[in-house]
């Protein structure tokens, strides 16, 4: 296996972070040697160049809308090209945050409250304050930390309008920690202490105020907590390849905050940074994650 497709950019809103981390990918599967093209899929010639490639493996790099959310996977898999990732259904699950919510909640995964609308209340279903987020945005894309009704209104009718539907959650004031599972293995798990009261896109990308600390500063009851809690909500939602799973740690507590199936590669992103300090360097990271590349149906 030795031709690649690498899927970058795309047309969602996080195309930015996708570039980054394909560039990072490209560079580290050359050095192993891999005979290694880039394909935007915001060109609309993009498959009938993969169809003239004929790779061996597609490598998504892609994030967010058309890349993360099943539609890029089923195109692959009616090609019949393996690729890394999760499958059409894992993907788009997991893309809605509240079909991810209600399908783990069923399985007594703890997950952070929330409440869903169409059209916005009348009143914050809980005490300020909280936080709104749309329904199937990554990287922290329209999400607000509100702290009066004014911002309420203003950014909850401004989500709705944007994407139909509307999540609401408390605002918890814990530790945000994140575990990284490739292949169904818990790796580690790390803890961001953003400078930022709250951390959204800025804090992630563009701010540099934010810390990341690995080992995340919890206790050793609630790292194994979080590898068995990672463990099996992979498993519940049969995921494959790399996966980030985001938790709010508090009194010994976790709950979910949401899945990542694509995970972010740059180099401010989480799951290089725990493979790093595991002992598995960023080439060696994106084999892997190469290797575990299939086509899906059954």
């Amino acid at each position: 296996m030795k031709n690649i497709v690498l899927l970058v950019g795309g047309k969602s809103s996080e195309r930015e972070v996708s570039l980054k981390t394909g560039e990072a990918i490209f560079k580290a599967l050359i050095s192993l040697g891999y005979i290694v093209e880039k394909i935007d899929p915001a060109n609309k010639d993009f498959l009938k160049k993969i169809i003239e490639i004929n790779p061996d493996v597609v490598f998504n790099a892609l994030h967010g809308t058309y890349g993360e959310d099943g539609i890029i996977q089923g195109v692959l898999e009616l090609l019949e090209i393996p690729y890394t990732g999760s499958s059409v259904i894992t993907s788009a699950l997991t893309m809605n945050k509240i079909f991810t919510k209600q399908i783990l909640s069923h399985y007594n995964i703890p997950v952070i409250p929330y409440k869903t609308y169409k059209k916005l209340p009348s009143d914050t279903p809980f005490p300020l304050p909280i936080v709104l987020k749309p329904i199937n945005e990554g990287s922290s894309v329209g999400v607000y930390l509100i702290k009066n009704m004014d911002d309420f209104i203003k950014y909850g009718t401004e989500i709705i309008i944007k994407y139909g539907e509307l999540i609401v959650e408390p605002f918890i004031k814990g530790q945000e920690v994140q575990t990284f599972v490739l292949n169904g293995e818990a790796i580690g798990t790390i803890e961001i202490k953003p400078k930022r009261e709250f951390y959204d896109y800025e804090a992630k990308y563009l701010s540099g105020d934010t810390s990341y600390i690995y080992p995340a500063q919890i206790s050793e009851e609630l790292h194994l907590e979080l590898k068995r809690l990672s463990s099996e909500i992979y498993q519940i939602l049969e995921c494959s390849g790399a996966v980030r799973i985001d938790f709010m740690a508090k009194d010994e507590k976790v709950e979910l905050l949401e899945v990542n199936t694509l995970p972010g590669m740059t180099e401010a992103s989480l799951v290089p940074k725990i493979a790093r300090a595991e002992g598995i360097s960023f080439e060696e990271l994106c084999e892997k994650i190469l290797l575990s590349a299939k086509i899906h149906k059954k």
